[in-house]
């Protein structure tokens, strides 16, 4: 019987064996709960976000022929989520009178790919506080008064928040 098991494993196709054990421990190690996103990455998005408005608006006012400018935008808040809630009130009464509420309220969750999150009804972005575009060359009073219409028209800023900067 002894010989029967060893002619077996003399036989057997080592490199099917060694693929079926790499799929077996591919499976078991995918299964494993992921790490949620940490508060830097929500920065690091952030700031990517706030990169790219900045790279919009600079290449919107450099179609204007103002010359090569940059463009720094600042915010007020990091923009607001509201999420739905399930709001459950009880109220108990004993003799027509209210002895006691309960009021109980939950998070709609849904799940995704990194686990479960709140359910998000309306996202807010971050509101513009300020900005400042500067030009390498001097831009006259026409084009800063272009330069501040457009800012004015995507974030309806005051006079005192928006600087325009030109080589002098």
């Amino acid at each position: 019987m002894s010989n029967k098991i060893k002619d077996t494993f003399k036989k057997a196709p080592w490199s099917l064996i060694g693929i079926g054990c790499l799929g077996i421990l591919l499976l078991i190690w995918g299964s494993f709960p992921r790490k949620k996103s940490s508060p830097v990455a929500t920065q690091e998005l952030q700031v990517r976000l706030q990169i790219g408005e900045e790279e919009k608006l600079t290449e919107i006012l450099s179609l204007a022929g103002i010359g090569n400018i940059r463009v720094m935008i600042t915010y007020k808040d990091e923009g607001k989520k509201h999420v739905a809630t399930d709001e459950n009130i009880e109220t108990t009464y004993e003799n027509g009178k209210v002895t006691s509420i309960k009021e109980n309220s939950q998070v709609v969750r849904m799940r995704n790919n990194s686990g479960e999150i709140g359910l998000i009804l309306v996202e807010e972005t971050p509101k513009v506080s300020g900005v400042v575009v500067t030009s390498s060359r001097p831009i006259s009073t026409a084009q800063k008064l272009k330069i501040i219409e457009a800012v004015r028209a995507l974030w309806d800023l005051p006079l005192g928040r928006i600087v325009v900067l030109g080589k002098e």
